[in-house]
């Protein structure tokens, strides 16, 4: 994350970056265009320190969800169900089958 403006509040927590949320809604257009710019994602936490929610890149979540899907439809295959192609798999996640 060195290549953006630094948001003020934003601090490693074990793996994650994180922010408090009161943090986060001061600077939410700032932060969600770091997001937006970027792949990384950051961590919300409450006033305890706990991470509560997690802000990621829309692109990010539907290439998790592809991923998921292609490993659901390998394990459905190893079980001895049939396998979808990779195109239907593609277009179940879109809603487009």
């Amino acid at each position: 994350m060195d290549d953006y403006a630094p948001l003020e509040g934003l601090r490693k927590l074990g793996p994650w970056d994180v922010m408090s949320i009161p943090d986060a809604q001061r600077q939410l257009g700032a932060v969600a265009r770091r997001i937006a710019e970027s792949r990384d994602d950051i961590a919300l936490t409450d006033g305890e320190d706990r991470i509560v929610a997690l802000i990621i890149n829309p692109e990010v979540l539907e290439d998790l969800k592809a991923e998921l899907a292609f490993a659901r439809n390998e394990i459905d295959r190893r079980d001895g169900k049939e396998p979808l192609d990779g195109e239907e798999v593609v277009a179940r996640l879109r809603g487009t089958s």
